[in-house]
């Protein structure tokens, strides 16, 4: 796996707050999403977490075309940025500041180290807490996209849409898209990817798909 001592440790230390905080999710590094590659990602049967970990050895030139596909593709997306990008210039009144400057509204952010919000109390937004649950889905046309043709094929059966044995990945997923709900979509594409083979990933979880 790429990616810097520095990159690791961050990494690392989310995974091991994910397995602690989200128990039924399955955790794996480095998940492709659209054009992008989330760096860790909590897949649990309903739910899709994105994490992206900013060191303070990257640069943050991708971040806005990442939270954008993370948030349009996933039910949360997560940000986990060094405290050397957090601003720390004391507001005018002298409180201590701590603020990540750079846009990512669409996306949750933590500061790593976690903060000390005694001596920032400013900054308990930063804090590393579960994003909530909430009815707010991706995009399902897009969001099946996850999944690979076969597994597209096996979700396509499994709530009987027609997929014929040369039928595309697009047809396939337009008949989804329009066919089920919501929640059946996102069990779907969670089912598929908490089975779905990774070079580093917990070990599969969940029922056979």
């Amino acid at each position: 796996m790429a990616g810097s001592p520095s990159e690791r440790a961050i990494r690392d230390s989310v995974a091991a707050w994910a397995r602690r905080s989200l128990p039924e999710a399955r955790i794996v590094h480095e998940l492709v999403v659209g054009e992008c590659r989330a760096d860790l990602a909590a897949i649990e049967p309903e739910r899709l977490i994105l994490f992206e970990v900013k060191s303070e050895k990257d640069t943050l030139d991708r971040l806005p075309r990442q939270v954008e596909t993370f948030s349009r593709l996933a039910h949360a997306a997560v940000v986990v940025a060094h405290e050397k990008w957090f601003d720390r210039i004391p507001y005018n009144n002298g409180t201590p500041r701590l603020v990540f400057p750079h846009d990512a509204r669409r996306a949750h952010v933590w500061c790593w180290p976690e903060v000390d919000t005694a001596a920032y109390p400013m900054a308990f937004v930063y804090r590393w807490q579960a994003p909530r649950t909430s009815l707010r889905q991706p995009r399902a046309y897009d969001f099946l996209q996850l999944m690979w043709r076969d597994e597209m094929a096996t979700e396509a059966a499994r709530h009987r849409i027609s997929a014929g044995p040369r039928a595309s990945m697009v047809a396939m997923a337009e008949q989804m898209a329009y066919l089920m709900t919501g929640r059946e979509i996102a069990q779907a594409v969670c089912r598929q990817l908490r089975q779905r083979p990774f070079p580093e990933a917990d070990p599969p979880k969940g029922e056979t798909p």
